[in-house]
């Protein structure tokens, strides 16, 4: 594997300002998004309040103490001993979902990595899984190539309701099939065998979205050490009680601090994300195994378009007694995050980061200043059928990504192969149409005014007949040079499926299935620079 660099100019101006260090951004936040912010960051974690030990004791036991690899238990070790983390999270995709979730893994074992020799003390990795989170439609899709073209593909999750990803129990064999489907998709290699046996097997011992999710982000990366811990965990949630307190507390004024910045930002000219408004409770509550949005109304919290209402000291002894029936939003959640664990560094998307640059006035009301914030590193895998075909139409990564210069000779393939004079004839007839129907208009029109409406639908009958023919003309011409063109569409279907990047659409399993189960281990071993630049890995 060879890896290569290139810089790609974000598609949002918030994340493209972030990134480069403009100045008038950097006001919403704490640090600059730089390792060497890392140093006074961690300074300031020596005044955080964490019971290392209970909550280790939580980590290790919800990753199950006989299946820690040796670096977990020294990372839980180190955690115990006072190391701070580097952490990310995500939803519990089907298959990890796309891509960017296992990039985000990498990004904080690398960084973590990183940071442990600059810092010259442990500093360890964790991801956060959003086990809580109940819209099912997010995790429950694939996308695959079919026919030259990128098909999504849908795991039916209606039957869960409102449930949340760690409380749905997995219909296994609509899962089962659903992913069958999606394995015929895939070229037939020495390593589709292992890798669907891997997948049903991992399957076969799941009960919901989140553990399968969790079985595979453990097989990925266990010998990384990497810990991870799910949100919706019953004892996870009981440890953030007082947390939930606090929030419960302050409703009113995080609601309202992150409103009024969501307007400075729109001023600014970025865009409001997460679209904050003052009546905002930025919690969820489960009502009979229903994960509801909670808002204020008055001096009570109210769910189910006012169905359902809590006074505030109801929805306190809620948080007191039985946590685990609250849930964060993407407000609260970061908040949350900072008051479990002394994060030094939190890892995120494009998206993340665009809510994050709304919450630094949130962290000040609980006396916090936001950690530094990392975008993930990003990733493209560029096969040799794939490289041999930039090196046949003269192009690189830049050139297709950045330049889009794709569709750009896919145009002049086809202003050259079009039979021009075949065209303006069927013009021509078109024109001569309209000017004899116009003729037949008037002559009618004398006649009856209620005579106008036919003639003119019987005209654009004729149109759209003379459209149809030119349109299976273009097919024809397009048919006689399908080569040509199924190579564009599969340079694109590679390194920009749908417009964007490849690590948005394809699983990991798309790529596993041409190199192998430890195509993620391959890639940790990749000297891969922590900076703004995407890698470009060749196979």
């Amino acid at each position: 594997m060879k890896v290569e660099e290139k810089y790609v100019e974000p598609s949002s101006k918030l994340m493209s300002d972030y990134i480069n260090s403009q100045s008038g951004l950097q006001r919403y936040f704490s640090y600059d998004p730089q390792i060497e912010s890392f140093e006074k960051r961690l300074k300031s974690l020596k005044y955080h309040s964490v019971d290392r030990s209970r909550l280790a004791g939580i980590v290790r036991d919800y990753m199950k103490p006989e299946k820690l690899s040796e670096a977990a238990q020294q990372n839980l070790a180190d955690f115990e001993a006072g190391a701070p983390v580097v952490i990310t999270g995500q939803q519990a995709g089907i298959l990890t979902g796309p891509l960017y979730t296992v990039h985000k893994a990498i990004s904080v074992i690398i960084l973590a990595k990183q940071a442990t020799e600059q810092l010259q003390t442990p500093v360890v990795p964790v991801f956060w899984i959003a086990g809580e989170d109940h819209d099912l439609a997010e995790v429950s899709h694939l996308y695959r190539e079919v026919n030259g073209r990128i098909d999504k593909l849908n795991i039916p999750y209606a039957e869960y309701g409102k449930k949340s990803a760690s409380t749905a129990n997995l219909n296994k064999l609509k899962t089962a099939s659903f992913l069958e489907e999606f394995f015929r998709s895939l070229p037939e290699t020495e390593h589709s065998k292992e890798i669907q046996e891997l997948t049903y097997g991992l399957l076969e011992e799941a009960q919901s979205f989140t553990d399968f999710f969790v079985a595979l982000l453990h097989y990925f990366f266990q010998e990384e050490g990497l810990l991870y811990i799910d949100a919706a965990d019953k004892a996870f949630r009981q440890y953030e009680s007082p947390y939930f307190v606090k929030m419960i507390e302050h409703t009113v004024d995080i609601a309202k601090t992150v409103t009024e910045t969501e307007k400075s930002l729109i001023e600014d000219g970025y865009n409001a994300v997460i679209g904050a408004e003052e009546t905002a409770a930025n919690l969820f509550i489960t009502i009979k195994g229903e994960r509801l949005l909670l808002e204020r109304e008055g001096h009570e919290f109210v769910a189910n378009n006012g169905s359902i209402r809590f006074t505030k000291q109801q929805l306190l002894d809620i948080a007191d007694k039985t946590p685990e029936l609250l849930s964060n939003n993407v407000v609260t959640r970061p908040l949350m995050q900072e008051m479990v664990f002394p994060v030094l560094a939190f890892v995120g998307g494009p998206g993340e980061i665009a809510y994050w640059a709304a919450l630094k006035g949130a962290f000040e009301l609980f006396d916090m200043e936001l950690p530094v914030i990392m975008p993930r590193l990003s990733l493209t895998l560029v096969n040799r059928q794939t490289q041999s075909l930039l090196k046949k139409y003269d192009l690189d990564f830049s050139a297709v990504v950045n330049d889009r210069q794709v569709s750009s000779k896919r145009n002049q393939l086809m202003e050259t192969i079009r039979e021009q004079e075949a065209e303006i004839l069927i013009k021509n007839v078109e024109l001569e149409l309209e000017k004899a129907y116009e003729q037949i208009n008037q002559e009618l029109s004398s006649i009856s005014k209620g005579l106008t409406p036919i003639v003119e639908k019987n005209l654009q009958f004729h149109v759209k007949q003379l459209k149809f023919l030119k349109n299976k003309l273009q097919d024809e011409v397009i048919l006689q040079n399908s080569i040509e063109f199924g190579h564009y569409d599969a340079i694109e279907n590679e390194l920009l499926p749908n417009g964007g990047f490849q690590e948005r659409i394809y699983n990991p399993f798309t790529f596993m299935n041409q190199y192998g189960t430890g195509l993620v281990t391959e890639l940790l071993a990749l000297p891969l620079s922590y900076d703004k630049n995407h890698k470009i890995i060749y196979f």
